[in-house]
């Protein structure tokens, strides 16, 4: 074996000699070239930390503490860094649209929890009443049909709030967002079909600024709602999951990603 290690140990240091001769042939080469580069400057670039800026699209809606004020929005992904206007009103649009969702669901989910309930059936032979306290078990109790009708309505909303000309501006290019039926405009409240409808001038406090808390106000709780009906999903689900939630609302032991 020992002949066998010998040549091993030359045949690996004859390829060692070679990668440094090849090493000190280019550092020789270099050498020259680094005689007419100019001496590098000692003063370092220092890098301004990022701040995510409240797209001027949005108007400042949206840019409230404690994660967004002074122009500042609170932006950890760099949303705002990268995303062109019509594309930043279209999550904007979505939203608005899901913390009015989030809100109504967390108001049903308390109505029901509550077990207040409209008078009469739902069709017939099912009352409303029957559909049970849960709101989970409510929607597993409503009949096919039902389910149907509720997601085409939601179907021809979403349908209707994309209108764009001739129609009306669409909110990509700076018309009302979904769901907005009225506009804020120099000389009064319109609607969106251009003032066709209704045109009521501004009273005495309807000022921009007013105009500018509401929409914060509704998307702060929006923003609020889309958390609450997360965790009322979850506590009624997952015992134990939501800390506040231990003995008020009932289990649902049925599966919420199977909507019929």
């Amino acid at each position: 074996l020992h002949p066998m290690i010998d040549r091993s140990y030359a045949s690996c240091a004859t390829q060692v000699d070679r990668k440094m001769a090849r090493l000190v042939l280019a550092l020789a080469m270099a050498a020259p070239a680094a005689a007419f580069v100019g001496p590098a400057t000692s003063t370092a670039v220092k890098c301004a930390p990022v701040e995510a800026k409240t797209p001027a699209v949005l108007g400042g809606v949206g840019e409230t503490a404690p994660f967004g004020k002074n122009g500042n929005c609170w932006d950890p992904v760099g949303f705002t860094e990268r995303t062109s206007d019509p594309l930043m009103l279209w999550y904007r649009a979505a939203e608005l649209k899901h913390s009015r969702v989030a809100m109504l669901a967390c108001t049903g989910w308390l109505v029901n929890q509550y077990q207040l309930y409209f008078p009469g059936d739902l069709s017939p032979g099912t009352p409303f009443a029957s559909l049970g306290k849960n709101p989970l078990e409510s929607w597993a109790a409503t009949p096919y049909d039902g389910k149907v009708q509720i997601l085409l309505a939601i179907g021809l909303a979403e349908f209707h709030s994309e209108f764009g000309p001739p129609y009306k501006k669409h909110y990509t290019v700076g018309g009302t967002f979904p769901g907005n039926q009225i506009a804020r405009t120099p000389s009064g409240w319109q609607d969106v079909w251009g003032g066709k409808v209704l045109n009521i001038p501004y009273g005495p406090g309807e000022t921009d600024a007013k105009f500018l808390a509401q929409q914060n106000a509704e998307l702060n709780n929006g923003r609020l709602a889309m958390i609450g009906i997360m965790s009322f999903i979850a506590a009624s689900t997952v015992p134990g999951s939501v800390p506040y939630f231990t003995e008020d609302l009932m289990q649902y032991s049925g599966s919420v990603w199977a909507p019929f």
